[in-house]
């Protein structure tokens, strides 16, 4: 955690109805689901209790498959999501705070003698709503209420090259409304050990996304390669103002004189949400080898297998308004894990290699190291008598790799003091 001394007790309950009708006619089936839970966590300072965040949320998911019109099939849905937040406490980042969203969306397919097309299209109603802090000596929050309506819609093919070889393709237009912490925030974050800003005058994030890939599948071996680039009008991330705050707010505070002499008080980064242009361009790859056994290149008489599972990615991130890097970026990443399987008994044992991420921001940004973390598994399965049973025994970080995550706010804001968590089984 971000602070040494610093713990959290947590409780979620959830409850969840969920079930289908098949009425026949022009809809087949008809799946709802429906959910209630409630989050709640205390942050403890050494054994006394801080600052106290809920969440209460309700869910609502309907979905009706309707019957073939001509070549079309597909569904249409209706989703609703109610949620309240609050924290309380003199760290309280954020506000009590009440989101509403409805939607509705839908998702055709076509077969054609050469692939598929489909197409989905989504529209929402989001609310989200201020209600500030119950403690009237907390003043810092907007109060108030955002209206938005984000539309999204995508287009996507699938062309069959041959028996072995496929290739997709997906357009993609994207809206999201901004969430309650992005609009309202305004306080100190232990979890992330910054003061965090939020501005109740974010706009809509919008994206357009392309991407295009090839698949090759034979028996046991298959591949498949992606590539896409996504467009930002107004990307909503974290960024660092290069302004820090002490516990009280002030900005960039100077020193206090006291019966000792000038004292620099404890200060925390200040970090605030903003929309930015940006564009994300990537690479995907993965796939698997059968090494040994059914389609293997050598045969095993126990017919026992062996597979090597490959896996590899690339991102770009760049903030288009400064020509920046955006932070928290994972770098590109290699893996690779050899899979031995005999009847009931599988074991696993594979690697992870993560590159050097230097491409980050000037302010609000720590470089990482480049590391490899290794990791082994054996998994016995068994039945008895209508249950499925798996038994496993798993252990990562298998050489203890003092190690940092490039995606993490606390590598820059906590640093050393937040790595990766070390060997463990």
């Amino acid at each position: 955690v971000a602070e040494d001394d610093v713990t959290i007790g947590m409780k979620s309950d959830r409850y969840a109805l969920e079930g289908e009708w098949r009425p026949g006619g022009f809809f087949t089936s008809i799946h709802g689901k429906l959910s209630h839970t409630d989050y709640r966590h205390t942050e403890f300072e050494g054994a006394e209790p801080g600052t106290t965040f809920a969440n209460k949320s309700n869910d609502l998911r309907i979905e009706a498959r309707h019957r073939k019109i001509g070549g079309v099939e597909g569904l249409i849905g209706f989703t609703s999501e109610t949620n309240r937040f609050s924290a309380d406490g003199e760290e309280a980042f954020a506000p009590h705070s009440r989101t509403r969203s409805n939607a509705l969306f839908m998702h055709e397919e076509l077969g054609t003698s050469w692939g598929r097309l489909s197409f989905g299209a989504r529209t929402e109603q989001v609310k989200v709503t201020s209600l500030g802090s119950p403690d009237p000596d907390i003043t810092r929050f907007a109060v108030g209420e955002r209206d938005f309506h984000p539309h999204s819609a995508a287009l996507g093919a699938l062309v069959d090259l041959a028996p072995q070889w496929q290739l997709t393709s997906n357009l993609a237009y994207t809206e999201r409304a901004p969430k309650d912490y992005e609009l309202f925030a305004n306080g100190p974050h232990v979890a992330t050990a910054a003061w965090e800003v939020g501005n109740p005058d974010l706009q809509k994030e919008k994206s357009v996304g392309l991407d295009l890939g090839a698949q090759w599948k034979s028996g046991a071996n298959h591949a498949r390669v992606n590539a896409y680039v996504t467009r930002f009008r107004n990307y909503i991330g974290l960024d660092a103002s290069g302004n820090v705050r002490d516990g009280e707010g002030n900005i960039n505070p100077g020193p206090v004189e006291t019966a000792d002499g000038l004292v620099f008080p404890d200060v925390v980064d200040e970090y605030v949400y903003r929309g930015v242009r940006a564009r994300f361009t990537g690479l995907e790859a993965s796939g698997n080898l059968r090494l040994l056994g059914t389609e293997g290149f050598a045969m095993a008489d126990d017919g026992a297998t062996l597979d090597l599972q490959w896996r590899g990615d690339l991102v770009r991130a760049k903030n288009t308004d400064t020509g920046e890097p955006l932070p928290r970026i994972a770098p590109a990443r290699v893996g690779s894990t050899l899979v031995y399987g005999s009847g009931p008994w599988t074991a696993r044992l594979g690697f992870d290699h993560y590159a050097a991420q230097r491409r980050v921001p000037g302010v609000g940004a720590r470089p990482t190291d480049a590391f490899t973390l290794w990791n082994a598994a054996i998994t016995y399965r068994m039945k008895v008598q209508r249950a499925n049973l798996t038994w496993y025994a798993r252990i990562d970080n298998l050489t203890n790799k003092l190690a940092y995550s490039a995606t993490s706010i606390l590598t820059t804001t906590a640093f050393p003091d937040a790595p990766l968590p070390g060997r463990s089984l």
